[in-house]
C-alpha cells in the first residue's frame, strides 16, 4: 500500500510537471489580414462599374427590342457591336467613363418601306386600281371576300393603298385584316431614350463604392458604337454622343435620402451633340 501511493504520487507529480506548462502558455497572436491596395481597390471598383454600365446598355437594348416587336417591328432595326465601358479617375474633375454603345441601324425592311412610302410607284398604285376595281366587279361574295384580303396584305405590303369606292360587302368587311398594332415613335429616338435612362440608373444606384468627391464629376460619355471607316453623309449616320454628369455631392445627398430619385434625376446633367 505504502508504495503504491508513491507511485500515484509520482505519476501526480510528473503529469503536474508536463501539463501545467501547457495551459500556462499564452494563446498565439494571428496576424491580420493585409489591407488592400488603395489604388488597387479604386481600379477594382471602377472596374465594377464598368460592367454595370454595360449591361444596364444591354438591357435598354433589350427593351427597345420588346417594344419594337409590340408594334409589330421586330425586324426594322439592327444592332452592331455590343456595349464596352472604360473608366479613369481624372486628378481634380472626377471620374470618367467612355462608353460604347452598340450601334443602331435600321434593317433593309425598313429601308425599303420608308424608300416605298417616300416615293410611291404610279405604276404600282394603278396596278392595284386596276385590281380594286375587278374585286367590286365580282359577284360571288365568297371570292369577292378572298380577293380583298389578298389584296389589302398587298397593298400593306407596298404601302400603297388603293382608294375603295363603293359600299363594301358584309363579307368582305369581314375579311379585312384586323387593325396594324400601334406605331411606335422613331426607333432611334426610343433608344437614346433607353441608353440615357440606363446611364443615370446606373450612376445613381452604383457609383456608392467608387467615393466621388463632393466637389467632383461623375461623368459618362455614351458614343455610338459606330466604325468611322463606314460613316456616309447621311445625317442618320452621324455618329452621335451624351455627355451625362452629377456632381459628387447630389450623389451623397441621394445616397443619405435628402434627394428623392425624381430630384436626383433632375439634376443630372445631359448634354447631345
Amino acid at each position: 500500500m505504502k508504495g503504491s501511493s508513491l507511485v500515484v504520487a509520482g505519476l501526480a507529480m510528473l503529469c503536474g510537471g508536463v501539463v501545467a506548462p501547457v495551459f500556462a502558455q499564452p494563446p498565439v497572436a494571428v496576424p491580420a489580414a493585409p489591407r488592400a491596395n488603395p489604388a488597387v481597390q479604386a481600379r477594382h471598383e471602377i472596374f465594377v462599374m464598368e460592367r454595370v454600365l454595360e449591361q444596364k446598355v444591354q438591357y435598354g437594348v433589350q427593351r427597345l427590342n420588346e417594344q419594337l416587336r409590340a408594334a409589330g417591328m421586330p425586324e426594322m432595326v439592327l444592332f452592331a457591336g455590343a456595349a464596352r465601358a472604360r473608366g479613369t479617375r481624372l486628378v481634380e474633375y472626377g471620374v470618367f467613363f467612355d462608353l460604347e454603345v452598340p450601334a443602331l441601324r435600321p434593317s433593309m425592311n425598313m429601308l425599303l418601306s420608308l424608300r416605298m412610302m417616300e416615293r410611291p410607284d404610279p405604276a404600282i398604285a394603278d396596278a392595284l386600281g386596276a385590281l380594286r376595281s375587278l374585286q367590286r366587279a365580282m359577284s360571288d361574295a365568297a371570292m369577292a371576300a378572298s380577293f380583298e384580303s389578298a389584296l389589302r396584305q398587298l397593298e400593306a405590303r407596298v404601302g400603297s393603298p388603293a382608294p375603295t369606292a363603293g359600299p363594301v360587302s358584309a363579307a368582305v368587311a369581314d375579311s379585312r385584316p384586323a387593325a396594324p398594332a400601334p406605331a411606335m415613335a422613331d426607333p432611334a429616338e426610343v433608344y437614346v431614350d433607353e441608353v440615357r435612362s440606363a446611364v443615370i440608373d446606373a450612376m445613381l444606384d452604383h457609383s456608392g463604392p467608387m467615393q466621388i468627391g463632393s466637389d467632383d464629376w461623375l461623368t459618362v460619355g455614351a458614343r455610338d458604337g459606330m466604325d468611322p471607316r463606314f460613316v456616309t453623309g447621311d445625317p442618320g449616320d452621324v455618329p452621335r454622343t451624351m455627355i451625362i454628369r452629377l456632381r459628387g455631392s447630389d450623389l451623397a445627398a441621394f445616397r443619405a435620402g435628402r434627394l428623392t430619385r425624381e430630384e436626383a434625376v433632375s439634376r443630372v446633367d445631359v448634354a447631345d451633340f
